[in-house]
């Protein structure tokens, strides 16, 4: 299984304040989520890259591991 945490970071606009989270996937499946982003749970990948890039999002893998799955 491969699992990779993820940092969201969303620009402040006149609209919205701006803010940083994180994501954990599973196998490109979005498992855990900071509460700002609780929407994007079982997710794949793709559909988050393509989400974040709508919305003008910046999208980076912080850490991928190689593991067993639990």
């Amino acid at each position: 299984m491969i699992e990779i945490l993820a940092q969201i970071i969303a620009p402040k606009t006149e609209k919205q304040a701006g803010f940083a989270a994180g994501i954990v996937l599973w196998d490109d499946n979005v498992v855990e989520s900071a509460d700002v982003v609780k929407f994007m749970r079982r997710w794949s990948r793709d559909r988050v890259r393509e989400y974040c890039a709508k919305r003008g999002w910046k999208i980076a893998v912080v850490h991928r591991l190689e593991r067993e799955r639990p």
